[in-house]
């Protein structure tokens, strides 16, 4: 395990498109559009000392 941490999880849809299943760069643009247009952030949250996560993870490198 690691040193305490915070993990949130976000959950993001979108209308179906085969483009964006097909075109990783297309799909992670959209994401992020929707994500900047956001007023709030819903996610579920945990923080202490967690297992390992088994989905892919984006960190702050700049701290941990």
């Amino acid at each position: 395990m690691a040193d305490k941490i915070i993990r949130a999880t976000i959950t993001v849809e979108l209308p179906y498109s085969n483009e964006l299943l097909n075109d990783g760069r297309k799909l992670d643009k959209e994401l992020r559009r929707v994500i900047k247009n956001a007023d709030f952030i819903p996610h579920e949250t945990q923080a202490g000392k967690l297992d390992y996560c088994k989905r892919p993870v984006i960190r702050d490198e700049t701290t941990l």
